[in-house]
């Protein structure tokens, strides 16, 4: 997957707006070190790839 970095700090800022969670500039920096990890980890789950049609799971009624 070739997508283009996030830019974190404006992500957080605008979470921040949106959430109405003030945040100091420690815990900023700390969350901003989180979500770059969490999407590392997640890159090559995104970039596994997948066959075009997946068989579904079965859907049960009562």
């Amino acid at each position: 997957m070739t997508a283009k970095p996030i830019d974190w700090p404006t992500y957080i800022q605008l979470m921040e707006q949106l959430l109405n969670v003030p945040l100091d500039d420690t815990r900023r920096k700390e969350l901003e070190v989180q979500l770059a990890r969490m999407a590392a980890l997640a890159e090559p789950l995104l970039d596994f790839p997948l066959p075009q049609r997946q068989e579904v799971a079965g859907v049960y009624k009562l």
